[in-house]
C-alpha cells in the first residue's frame, strides 16, 4: 500500500500544467484512438477485460492474456482527416506482456499559398506516434504501467521530434467489481520544434475515473475526469470588460463560468450494456466538448456518443461514433483478434 501511495504522489506531483486547446504541441496525442473509448465519451479506460485497446491510453491494463493480441483502428474525421491506431501485445517467459503500439493522423493534401494569396499548389502533413508499453501487477488490487513514446510530425516542409511516457495505477477489486485509475500522460520534451530554438510545451494532463459493473444486471457504469490540474476549461474573452444596457444602464457582467459548469467541464460520463459475453452497446456524454462545440441555439446532440461490439467466432468488431457539433461527427472502426486461436493446438 505505501509503494501505491508513492506512486499515486509521483504522478499528481509531475503534472505541473495540463492543455487546453492551442497551447501545447502535438494535441492529436488526445485523440480517443479506439472505437471504445469515443463510444463511452472519451478517454475510456475503465475497464478490466484484457480490451489490448485500452492498455495505449492506461499501461497499467496490460495483462499476461493480451499475449499476440493484435487490433487495427481507423478513425474518420471531420474535413477529410483520417487517423486511427494498430496495437500488438507479445509475452515473454520471466520479463511479462509489452505493447507496442503506432497512433497516427493523415490531414491529407492542403491547398499552399504564398503571402501575396497566390496559390502554389499543395502540401501534406501528418503526426506519429510510436510506444513501447509495459505494466507490473503490485498486489491483488493495484497494477502500475508505463508507455515510451517516440513521436514524429510533419507539416509541408516543417519537422518536429520529441518523447514522452505516459504512467498509470490501475486498482480493480473483483468482488466489488470496482475498477478505479489515474493517469499522467504525455509527459515529455520536444526534442526538435518545428522551427530552430523554439520547443514548445507537450500537452501534459492529469486523469482518473471509476467504473462499477453490476454483479446481476447487465451494465457497467463509468466516469472519467480529465484535464484535472487546469481548473477552469471553459473559454474566457481575452480582454472583455463589463458593459452597459442602452436602454436601462443595467450592468451587463463579463460571462463567466459557475462552480458546476467548471466542475461538469472534467467529467465524462459512460453507460456499457453488455446483454452477452459477445455482444455490447455503448452511449457516452462528454460536457466539455458539448459546451465548447456545440452551436449555439443548435446544440442537438453534440456531445453525445455511441457505439457497439460484438465479436464474431475469432474476431471482434467495434464501432464508435461521436458528436462534436451540429457539423461535424467522427466515426471509428476496430477489428481485434487473438493470434493464438489461429495456432492448431498440439494433439
Amino acid at each position: 500500500m505505501k509503494k501505491t501511495i508513492l506512486l499515486l504522489n509521483i504522478l499528481i506531483s509531475s503534472i505541473g500544467f495540463s492543455q487546453i486547446g492551442g497551447e501545447n504541441t502535438y494535441q492529436f496525442l488526445d485523440l480517443d484512438f479506439n472505437s471504445r473509448s469515443m463510444a463511452l465519451g472519451g478517454d475510456f479506460v475503465l475497464a478490466n477485460d484484457d480490451d489490448i485497446n485500452l492498455s495505449v491510453a492506461n499501461p497499467a491494463s496490460i495483462s499476461d492474456k493480451m499475449d499476440k493480441h493484435l487490433s487495427l483502428n481507423h478513425a474518420i474525421y471531420p474535413s477529410g482527416i483520417n487517423y486511427g491506431q494498430i496495437v500488438y501485445g507479445k509475452c515473454y517467459q520471466n520479463l511479462g506482456t509489452f505493447t507496442g503500439h503506432l497512433r497516427y493522423v493523415a490531414y491529407g493534401s492542403m491547398q499552399r499559398y504564398d503571402e501575396f494569396g497566390i496559390e502554389q499548389g499543395t502540401f501534406t502533413g501528418g503526426d506519429y506516434a510510436l510506444g513501447l508499453g509495459y505494466a507490473k501487477k503490485l498486489n491483488k488490487y493495484f497494477s502500475i504501467g508505463g508507455n515510451f513514446n517516440f513521436i514524429f510530425s510533419h507539416l509541408e516542409s516543417y519537422n518536429s521530434f520529441g518523447i514522452a511516457t505516459d504512467v498509470s495505477v490501475k486498482f480493480y477489486d473483483e468482488e466489488t467489481n470496482i475498477t478505479a485509475v489515474v493517469i499522467a500522460r504525455n509527459i515529455g520534451y520536444q526534442l526538435k520544434g518545428y522551427t530552430e530554438g523554439n520547443h514548445e510545451p507537450m500537452p501534459t494532463e492529469l486523469l482518473a475515473g471509476i467504473s462499477y459493473k453490476f454483479h446481476h444486471a447487465p451494465f457497467r457504469l463509468s466516469l472519467m475526469g480529465h484535464d484535472l490540474s487546469k481548473w477552469d476549461l471553459s473559454y474566457n474573452i481575452p480582454g472583455a470588460v463589463e458593459t452597459y444596457d442602452a436602454l436601462t444602464g443595467d450592468t451587463i457582467p463579463v460571462p463567466s463560468a459557475s462552480f458546476v459548469e467548471k466542475l461538469f467541464r472534467h467529467i465524462n460520463f459512460g453507460v456499457e450494456i453488455i446483454p452477452t459475453k459477445n455482444f455490447s452497446i455503448r452511449l457516452g456524454y462528454n460536457v466539455n466538448r458539448r459546451l465548447s462545440l456545440g452551436v449555439e441555439n443548435r446544440m442537438g446532440i453534440s456531445g453525445f456518443s455511441g457505439g457497439v461490439g460484438f465479436k464474431i467466432k475469432k474476431f471482434e468488431f467495434d464501432y464508435g461514433i461521436s458528436f462534436y457539433s451540429a457539423s461535424g461527427i467522427s466515426n471509428m472502426f476496430t477489428i481485434t483478434t487473438n493470434l493464438n486461436e489461429f495456432y492448431r493446438k498440439k494433439s
